[in-house]
């Protein structure tokens, strides 16, 4: 597995069967922070499907309540 901020914040990480996207410090439109998370499947290979997504390929986190201490 290979993990690598990008210039825009980005975490990149690439592990097998896939490329995994990480963004966090976005906002939603009533201002609750948000992570966005990308999936990215190998998907082809030579024409070939190889990794198939079951799922979603984009989800976000959204903080909704205060954490309890």
């Amino acid at each position: 597995m290979k993990i690598t901020k990008l210039s825009n914040g980005v975490q990149h990480i690439e592990a097998e069967g896939c490329i995994i996207n990480i963004q966090e410090g976005l906002r939603d439109d009533v201002g609750r922070k948000v992570t966005a998370v990308s999936i990215l499947p190998d998907d082809r290979y030579a024409g070939e499907k190889v990794w198939e997504l079951k799922g979603h390929a984009h989800n976000r986190v959204i903080r909704t309540g205060r954490v309890l201490k």
